[in-house]
């Protein structure tokens, strides 16, 4: 972190040191400075989430630096049983020191009439065509790549493949549909404010991931009733129920990723029932309303724990 935007951070920080500070991680080995920081600025309470099982301690120091962070955190949380797993492996977190969050998602809203037609007609997709969607940031880690190879060897005629997101490898990906003559299967929408309307314009759900913590738009379109074909990393199997609401498939394999598409697509009564599970799973155990009651509790317990901290003249107190 450069040495202006640490002094802007500190500065804010010192400002809003009785509210509660609740971190984001990205990846396990992300920047861990804002933490510190709050110490420095004698924040009350922080919370510190991990999203993604991603990154590894690959030095002394950088392991010191994590475990720094935790002695200075009040309460450590991973979205799924994998990122604690990683936290624990990698960087020598206990595992009673990691509370469990899953992320949530809510109940999808019923689509304006002719939402599906107009949306279908703008990604170029004929009125008796199928489609799935991926949704996705167009990065390496989330596997468009492999996505793009698994769709090439569907046979035709190919349900049309509508992938929603932007990214560093759009461009690249856009350039590898061209030369693998998938353009007219495949249609990028780019970025969009809300995925959440989109899903009802779709027959399925498809995401090819390398890495992943808790994959939110895979838990969005279980929610939203799409039978799901989804790479095994991550969180992927506890949100799947071991594989019983979507279709699980080994990672970096297109072969696999490829007949599973075909299967539901052939198998349509197979495809309707994996998604009527994926749904009920979705809303039954991955609830927006049940992350924010977690989360609530969770803030609660951080500031009883700051304050009695304080009380005791201490720095701070681990969960």
């Amino acid at each position: 972190m450069q040495g202006g935007r640490a002094w802007r951070w500190l500065r804010f920080l010192r400002r809003h040191k009785d509210a509660l500070l609740h971190v984001h991680h990205t990846y396990l080995a992300a920047d861990r400075y804002l933490v510190p920081l709050a110490h420095l600025a004698g924040q009350r309470a922080v919370v510190v989430t991990e999203h993604s099982s991603v990154g590894r301690a690959h030095s002394a120091g950088q392991k010191f630096l994590k475990g720094w962070e935790r002695s200075r955190t009040d309460i450590t949380v991973a979205v799924s049983h994998e990122v604690a797993r990683r936290l624990t492996s990698e960087f020598e977190i206990p595992a009673e020191l990691i509370e469990l969050v899953p992320n949530g998602v809510a109940a999808p809203s019923t689509p304006a009439p002719g939402a599906r037609e107009r949306l279908r007609a703008a990604w170029g997709v004929p009125p008796a065509s199928r489609v799935w969607l991926c949704v996705a940031r167009l990065e390496p880690d989330k596997g468009v790549d492999l996505l793009l190879q698994a769709w090439r060897l569907v046979e035709a005629p190919r349900p049309k493949l509508v992938i929603v997101g932007d990214g560093q490898e759009r461009a690249a990906l856009e350039r590898e549909a061209k030369e693998m003559e998938l353009m007219a299967d495949v249609h990028f929408v780019g970025a969009v404010p809300d995925a959440r309307p989109l899903y009802h314009a779709a027959d399925g759900f498809a995401l090819c991931s390398r890495r992943e913590g808790m994959p939110v738009t895979l838990l969005e379109a279980m929610a939203a009733g799409l039978p799901c074909v989804v790479s095994d990393v991550g969180g992927v199997e506890e949100a799947s129920e071991r594989g019983r609401c979507a279709r699980v498939v080994p990672p970096e394999d297109a072969r696999a990723f490829a007949d599973a598409i075909v299967g539901l697509e052939h198998d349509r009564d197979t495809a309707r029932a994996l998604a009527e599970r994926g749904s009920r799973r979705a809303l039954g155990h991955f609830g927006e309303d049940r992350m924010v009651d977690a989360y609530e509790a969770l803030y609660v317990r951080a500031l009883r724990l700051a304050h009695q901290a304080s009380a005791a003249g201490s720095t701070s107190v681990a969960a």
